[in-house]
């Protein structure tokens, strides 16, 4: 992977550190049944450009939405208004201190004319709405935009005889697209004062360096990225937000919102079952040849796990034939990309990355490898197709048969197997260790006994990270 962006990787698991039940929870009666939601979506003609608009209604009364401008012309901003009933609101949003740190700062409505530019939470009797900060932006092809934030406009606080009105301006500017989202409910979307979800929450970023947009999750790009600027953000096939969604949950915003994700991230797969990485990669394409809009094994399977979660936590039909799809894409990836490794069992290394209908000779990274068997495997435990397991267990073998190699002389693990057959990159603090220990426990769960080769590279990882005080982190 990119060095920049894989490091969410590791940033990825310190959100999901803490387990709460997946779904909303209702003090009174424990969780609530899940019902499908209705979506709508329309786009209509403006003057200056094109209105879209997404609107997910939830069957508790809760409601997603998001506007979306792209004008052709300078117009007067599109207002969006949003009434706030009682005296009392507040707005929760995540700041960040001078020593770069985030916190929750709370502030009473009736002492701001404005809004911050973040996403935040506004609170009050009978209603509870987090609102994303407001954001204009400069496409550039290739699934990557360029933020404007000059041109952002601050949500406006209104005084009403009820209560307030939030007037959010969204710029009309020529060449640009403004967008503006929101989830509102009649109940609290995250019940605050539980430590281990309100720090969880404050982790999680769809302002700084990351944007939650109409037609998905993007991050900030990495500079080896085409195209780039200081400011470009691209369109990720695995989602981080999500990843604590499906993982952590304990609220009706993360129930709800994982959900809205997800339909999402469903209208980016592609018809073959993977998710392009659209912008290209610098160093993919000096040391491969791979260009623009590239299979990426690991964002990919990632993308895929979300999905398989999103089937079993919300029974969601689409959400299942998607992991389905890219099981069957990943099994063909496999078979036309992979290095046959001698040993004791049957055992293959799959390549990180391709360009799809190209034959692919790139590295194999441990931690994609790992993440795989072990997506794989929980795709057989799901839907019982034997092949999932079949190739599982001999992409297992590949990294078994090559056993004590992995280890380098001070303990650690390399990151990756080249082509040539050697080893090279420093590995990750802990990311290969959780995934070893995932593969692990789906190996003994369906083989009845643990791999004596995993063990070892397990034990002489944690030895390592033990030596050079690297605090554990579980993913799972």
């Amino acid at each position: 992977m990119i060095k920049r962006v894989s490091m969410l990787l590791v940033i990825a698991t310190l959100l999901t550190s803490f387990m709460f039940a997946p779904g909303e929870t209702s003090a009174d009666d424990g969780p609530r049944p899940w019902t499908k939601p209705v979506e709508k979506e329309t786009s209509e003609a403006i003057k200056g450009g094109t209105h879209k608009k997404q609107e997910i209604k939830f069957g508790d009364g809760g409601v997603y939405w998001i506007h979306q401008l792209t004008a052709q012309q300078n117009q007067q901003p599109y207002v969006v208004k949003i009434p706030v009933r009682g005296d009392q609101a507040t707005f929760r949003y995540r700041a960040i201190a001078e020593n770069k740190q985030p916190y929750w700062a709370i502030v009473p409505l009736r002492d701001l004319h404005t809004l911050p530019l973040a996403s935040g939470f506004i609170e009050t009797e009978g209603k509870s709405i987090w609102l994303g900060a407001p954001i204009v932006y400069a496409p550039m092809g290739n699934g990557t935009i360029n933020e404007k934030k000059d041109m952002a406009l601050p949500v406006t606080v209104r005084k009403s005889a009820g209560g307030y009105v939030l007037e959010a301006s969204l710029p009309i500017r020529a060449g640009h697209v403004s967008e503006m989202w929101a989830l509102e409910s009649p109940e609290p979307l995250v019940v605050w004062g539980q430590e281990k979800l309100d720090s969880i929450w404050l982790s999680l970023d769809v302002t700084d360096n990351a944007k939650w947009l109409y037609d998905g999750y993007y991050y900030k790009s990495p500079s080896t990225y085409v195209p780039y600027t200081d400011t470009s953000y691209w369109r990720i096939p695995e989602n981080y937000v999500l990843h604590s969604f499906m993982y952590t949950g304990g609220s009706k915003a993360a129930r709800e919102m994982g959900y809205v994700m997800l339909k999402a991230s469903l209208k980016q797969q592609d018809q073959l079952g993977y998710w392009k990485s659209l912008p290209r990669s610098e160093w993919l394409r000096e040391d491969y040849g791979i260009t623009e809009g590239f299979y990426d094994t690991r964002f990919n399977t990632g993308a895929a796990g979300l999905m398989l979660q999103g089937c079993i936590q919300y029974q969601e039909a689409e959400f299942c034939e998607s992991t389905q799809r890219y099981a069957l894409f990943f099994q063909q990836h496999a078979v036309g990309n992979h290095y046959v490794i001698e040993g004791d069992r049957p055992g293959w290394l799959v390549a990180d990355y391709a360009l799809v209908g190209k034959p692919s000779d790139t590295h194999v990274s441990l931690n994609h490898q790992l993440a795989e068997i072990n997506f794989l495997y929980r795709s057989y435990l799901q839907f019982g197709n034997p092949t999932d397991k079949d190739l599982a267990d001999i992409m297992l073998g590949g990294v078994v048969n090559l056993g004590s190699k992995w280890i380098v002389q001070n303990g650690d693990l390399h990151y990756a197997y080249y082509p040539n057959g050697s080893f090279g990159r420093v590995d990750y603090p802990y990311l290969t260790y959780n995934d070893l220990l995932e593969t692990q426990q789906l190996y003994s769960q369906l083989h009845g006994m643990e791999d004596a080769t995993l063990a070892k590279l397990i034990e002489s990882k944690l030895a390592w990270m033990k030596q050079n005080n690297v605090a554990y982190v579980s993913t799972k």
